[in-house]
């Protein structure tokens, strides 16, 4: 009995906390909701793109979007690198190295990206409660085409009867580089050109066409080269001309064909 008499004295006491909790003029008997951003959604670049950069530049813009129904300042987290994800975990911003702690805009101007890599980038949005959404990881691709011209070449010259291999390699964002010890190709194999000659053809990726200034190739001997190229396949076609001692000794077609 004694039990029950102190129960029956404190519910009265809990009525009362009840009834002054309900009148709290703060919630007013009702949850304040709050809304996070909505999940950022790719604008530009295109996921899984492969982008030129127009001539001279070195920058891209990232751009997305997202909402808040609360009208929060834009705020966010922007990761940015050249790591892939792991394939076998879910998309995160933890897989990125911080490029900017809180931007303000649905965007990043002016982002520096070199030619040939492939950039992985996601945004955390951050609402004025400090509620995360997190976007998924979107990537692309500078493009470079100057690697389209690199590697391992079939070269033909009729004129002398040669057909034989050589190596093309990058030397700079237009410049590429043809003799031997630029790649795999052994030096005995390259029997059109002399195991100590080097050339370096310049492109002009808008004109589509490569060219080699009279070149020194030492021991009296002296070359030139132009032509056209192909950046879907790599091809480049053109003549050349080679000197010894000042004299034409050797002058036809070249075409390289990218094996």
């Amino acid at each position: 009995m004694k039990r029950k008499y102190i129960i029956l004295l404190m519910l009265p006491v809990v009525l009362v906390i009840f009834a002054l909790q309900s009148c709290n003029p703060k919630t007013n008997g009702y949850y304040v909701v709050f809304h996070a951003f909505t999940q950022p959604t790719l604008v530009a670049p295109l996921d899984a793109s492969v982008d030129t950069l127009p001539a001279g530049t070195t920058t891209v813009d990232l751009s997305w979007t997202s909402a808040n129904k609360d009208g929060d300042p834009v705020l966010n987290n922007v990761y940015f690198g050249t790591t892939a994800p792991p394939n076998s975990q879910p998309s995160s911003s933890y897989y990125q190295p911080l490029y900017k702690a809180g931007n303000t805009a649905l965007n990043l101007k002016a982002v520096p990206v070199l030619p040939g890599l492939t950039y992985y980038w996601t945004v955390t949005m951050i609402d004025s409660h400090g509620v995360l959404t997190y976007g998924p990881v979107w990537s692309f691709t500078i493009f470079d085409a100057i690697t389209v011209f690199t590697g391992v070449y079939l070269v033909d010259e009729p004129a002398e009867g040669w057909t034989y291999v050589i190596d093309l390699s990058k030397l700079t964002e237009t410049t590429i580089q043809l003799g031997p010890g630029t790649g795999p190709v052994a030096a005995s194999n390259m029997a059109g050109w002399w195991a100590s000659w080097k050339a370096t053809f310049t492109l002009d990726l808008m004109a589509n066409t490569y060219s080699m200034p009279r070149t020194n190739f030492g021991g009296g001997y002296e070359g030139q080269e132009s032509g056209t190229i192909d950046q879907k396949t790599g091809t480049l076609t053109g003549t050349y001309t080679v000197w010894s001692n000042g004299a034409i000794i050797e002058q036809g077609p070249h075409t390289y064909t990218k094996q």
